[in-house]
């Protein structure tokens, strides 16, 4: 018989477009339009972005530190799955895996709409620039290294650096963004970015540590 071939096991049909067919914001306005809860947890959001797996996760925990907002510990309390992703990903996982208890972890409805809001508008302009290239950079060796370096950056993210969190986060959610949507090009902007932010965050501790050492010479009189 002749027609039209059947679907392979491997395409999964004729379904709707996986979630890498579609860009991160929209997914999470289409997760926002149908949350009947009036809470949001990780595990659900983690399922409604689909196989998105490293990059949104990255890019999600990272964002925070970018808001405006004063919340103390916030960064080393997002900086620790931050971490556990970092991990997995220099190890050579294909999906990331998170404990039991991170996944029922939630936060009201009304203040995961207010992040998104905020986020959205910069998330799109960002996306219009996010394509296809340089692919190499992403293969299962690049990626390896990606996660050595993210591993760098979420440690320090996770340490009480005076001005020391909003660059390494920063890099963190473009490299997270160019996983997604395979983009080597951001990836190596993202890892600059990187960079300079450990050069910050070098120059304030060596900073700190100088003024801590003239004040002890200062109060035991030896300077």
């Amino acid at each position: 018989m002749t027609g039209a071939p059947s679907p392979r096991l491997d395409d999964g049909g004729p379904a709707k477009p996986s979630a890498n067919k579609r860009r991160t914001s929209v997914l999470l306005r289409e997760y926002i339009a149908g949350l009947d809860k009036p809470y949001a947890s990780l595990g659900d959001l983690r399922d409604a972005l689909g196989d998105r797996g490293f990059g949104v996760l990255l890019f999600i925990f990272a964002l925070p530190n970018l808001m405006p907002v004063n919340i103390p510990l916030l960064s080393a309390v997002l900086g620790a799955p931050l971490v556990l992703l970092a991990v997995q990903l220099t190890y050579g996982r294909h999906k990331p895996w998170l404990p039991h208890w991170l996944t029922r972890q939630s936060i009201s409805r009304q203040n995961f709409e207010a992040v998104v809001s905020r986020a959205l508008p910069h998330l799109e302009r960002a996306e219009r620039w996010l394509r296809p290239r340089l692919i190499v950079l992403l293969s299962w060796t690049g990626e390896r290294l990606i996660g050595v370096g993210l591993l760098v950056l979420t440690v320090v993210l996770t340490l009480p650096i005076p001005f020391g969190n909003w660059l390494p986060a920063f890099a963190i959610c473009i490299i997270g963004l160019a996983m997604v949507e395979k983009d080597g090009v951001a990836v190596l902007i993202g890892g600059a970015v990187g960079v300079f932010s450990l050069f910050v965050a070098g120059t304030v501790v060596i900073g700190l540590m100088h003024a801590f050492f003239l004040l002890l010479a200062g109060l035991t009189g030896t300077g």
